[in-house]
């Protein structure tokens, strides 16, 4: 079953995406509506509750909280690298090991900073295959100057030895997610 979006291209009704690149989890993972404030919840300590406010992922990307690692490029290096949940950053951390400041422009491109971060991310993800939180390591030049509570010295007065956190769970729709973050994020 195929919808269509605003500009009439074809999309899966279950993963929302182009038909040509279905989501890695769209054959075993099947989507449902998102909740909206009021509806009614079984919650783990409080019961059966009504929702007061729903801030979904979507939002979170749109208002710039999150980044979104699914476009391009960084879809194909996701899925190069195994990982088959839909991936974002915090936005923090994105700007900080990710994103190419001026500094670093003609020697790194953004494709490489987050090859960097996504495999190592897979690499530690498949050591601790059932965690639905993992921290894991890196090294990078990250962007602006200090060191941040999540870096060490590494090979080098410039580079560091950078933790990050990630987080998985269900998206909006129920699909799998992975958020990226730093670790005193949630």
């Amino acid at each position: 079953m195929t919808t269509s979006s605003p500009d009439g291209q074809q999309l899966c009704a279950n993963c929302r995406r182009p038909v040509t690149k279905h989501r890695p989890w769209c054959q075993d993972v099947q989507t449902t509506e998102p909740p909206q404030a009021g509806d009614i919840v079984d919650h783990p300590l409080l019961g059966r509750t009504a929702l007061i406010s729903v801030y979904s992922r979507r939002e979170a990307i749109e208002d710039g909280t999150l980044v979104d690692c699914m476009q391009d490029p960084f879809d194909d290096l996701n899925r190069n690298a195994g990982v088959v949940y839909d991936v974002a950053m915090t936005n923090a951390a994105f700007h900080r090991y990710v994103e190419v400041s001026e500094q670093f422009r003609g020697s790194q491109d953004i494709k490489g900073r987050y090859w960097d971060v996504i495999l190592m991310f897979s690499l530690a993800a498949r050591r601790n295959p059932e965690s639905s939180e993992l921290l894991f390591e890196f090294v990078c030049l990250p962007n602006g100057s200090g060191y941040w509570t999540n870096e060490q010295r590494a090979e080098g007065p410039e580079r560091r030895l950078v933790q990050l956190k990630a987080v998985s769970g269900p998206g909006d729709y129920g699909e799998p997610c992975l958020t990226l973050m730093l670790p005193n994020e949630d």
